[in-house]
């Protein structure tokens, strides 16, 4: 019968904690403050993008818009 051996590998990612948040790992400054290990992340300004102009009138007549295609095959 087969038994159960742990991989000698570590596991890809700790578990999640059961409130799940991210585990961070903190160290204590020298104020006796508790500060996550981790630098913070750098941000980046916001970038939006201009206003689409309005599309112009379609110029065929009334009959010839949204006319299926017709011919062989479609």
């Amino acid at each position: 019968m087969a038994r159960f051996e742990r991989s000698s590998r570590p596991a890809a990612g700790a578990p999640p904690t059961p409130d799940g948040r991210p585990k961070i790992t903190m160290r204590l400054d020298p104020d006796g403050r508790y500060r996550p290990v981790e630098p913070p992340a750098e941000t980046t300004p916001e970038t939006r993008a201009e206003a689409r102009p309005q599309a112009p009138d379609d110029p065929r007549p009334d009959a010839m818009r949204n006319v299926p295609p017709h011919g062989p095959g479609v």
